[in-house]
């Protein structure tokens, strides 16, 4: 029965609005993980806002509408960007060039020509058992 009702709900939200929470806390999840990354706490982020801490623990809530102007201010406080548009993305990362070597060996060496050091020294490794 409770599954009944459950399940009744989850259909009656708007798609608009799922994605609005996700969105949202996509945004909230990269806050953290760059404070974190700082060092900092939402307070300290409170305070390079000039903002009080209540407002900030508000936009990371997950599910406050978080404007493009706060996205601005957090993102010029914590000097690194929050978002990121698909576009801004394969700029910023398909810088990459990928090179591709075909590598053959030979082993039909001469063996007068190819001779192995007499001196080569090779350490015994001992394994070692950890419980």
């Amino acid at each position: 029965m409770k599954k009944n009702i459950v399940n009744r709900l989850k259909e009656k939200i708007m798609p608009a609005n799922r994605i609005f929470v996700s969105k949202n806390l996509a945004i909230s999840t990269q806050i953290s993980h760059i404070l974190e990354k700082k060092g900092w706490s939402q307070n300290d982020l409170a305070k390079k806002m000039c903002k009080e801490p209540s407002e900030v623990s508000k936009l990371m809530s997950g599910l406050h509408n978080i404007t493009l102007m706060s996205i601005a201010n957090i993102e010029s406080a914590l000097e690194e960007d929050i978002i990121t548009t698909p576009l801004e993305a394969a700029e910023k990362y398909n810088k990459t060039k990928y090179v591709y070597l075909k590598v053959s060996a030979n082993t039909n060496y001469n063996s007068e020509c190819f001779k192995p050091s007499q001196e080569a020294s090779y350490k015994s490794v001992s394994k070692k058992t950890v419980a």
